[in-house]
């Protein structure tokens, strides 16, 4: 009678411990590949210093300077913070995520900042994403989710199945520099009517089946986050082309 209850028992325990492995594996494995896509997108930004489009603006070159180091440390600070999680190395991760907050908010300004000015003093560079104005609501759009997403995760920072997956949508949200600067990819990234959305939203589809096949199971969390990462990018889209938005940024982008 009691071993009848223990080896269904620690048959689930043992389950339970792979699926962690597994899903562990998984998060080192996400970020690897978004570090990947990030030095293959930034590749002339890190070597040679230019934007992909050629010289960058100079007027805001310190601040495009200081929004892709941010860019770039946060995505190494993820995989660093996944692989610390897989070796059972809690407490530096706790110290490292206080860093990766305040980093989180730095890049939510600079972000912004640099992308208003950006559309301001170069609007022809987006004429392929469907116009300076278009991208300038993507843009703000991904900081404002970005950051949502980041603070959800900071606020269930001791829920693992709750904070894990909100950072990896955080991180997926801004690839899409990245992956629309990457061969062949690119294409997608000028495909109306999502333009930059597209790639990640590929990209995003693509983690949730790599996921599911790796832990068996499907992560409701993570859905949750790609589900908003779609609604971002419909009402992006949507504000993008109107005339209310368009009068509202003629400032911005004359």
């Amino acid at each position: 009678m009691g071993e009848a209850i223990t080896v269904p028992a620690a048959v689930s325990a043992a389950q339970t411990k792979r699926t962690h492995r597994s899903d562990r594996l998984f998060y080192v494995i996400a970020a690897s590949l978004m570090l990947i896509s990030t030095a293959e997108g930034f590749r002339r930004f890190y070597l040679h210093g230019q934007a992909p489009w050629g010289a960058m603006t100079e007027r805001i070159m310190p601040l495009i300077v200081a929004h892709g180091l941010a860019m770039s440390g946060w995505v190494i600070l993820f995989l660093v913070q996944c692989v610390l999680i897989r070796t059972g190395r809690r407490k530096l991760h706790v110290v490292l995520g206080r860093l990766g907050g305040v980093l989180a908010g730095a890049m939510v300004i600079l972000g912004s900042t640099v992308a208003a000015f950006s559309a301001h003093f170069r609007p022809e560079i987006y004429a392929d994403l469907g116009g300076a104005r278009v991208f300038l609501a993507s843009m703000w759009m991904q900081m404002l989710l970005f950051g949502t997403l980041v603070g959800i995760g900071l606020v269930y920072r001791r829920r693992p199945e709750i904070h894990r997956p909100m950072m990896l949508a955080a991180t997926l949200a801004i690839q899409s520099g990245a992956l629309g600067r990457c061969p062949y990819i690119e294409n997608i990234a000028a495909l109306p009517p999502l333009y930059v959305w597209g790639p990640v939203l590929l990209f995003g589809a693509l983690l949730f089946l790599l996921q599911s096949g790796m832990s068996r199971s499907v992560n409701r969390w993570y859905l949750l986050g790609y589900a908003g990462i779609v609604a971002a990018a419909l009402v992006a889209t949507a504000v993008g082309g109107s005339a209310m938005w368009n009068r509202m940024v003629s400032a911005i982008v004359p």
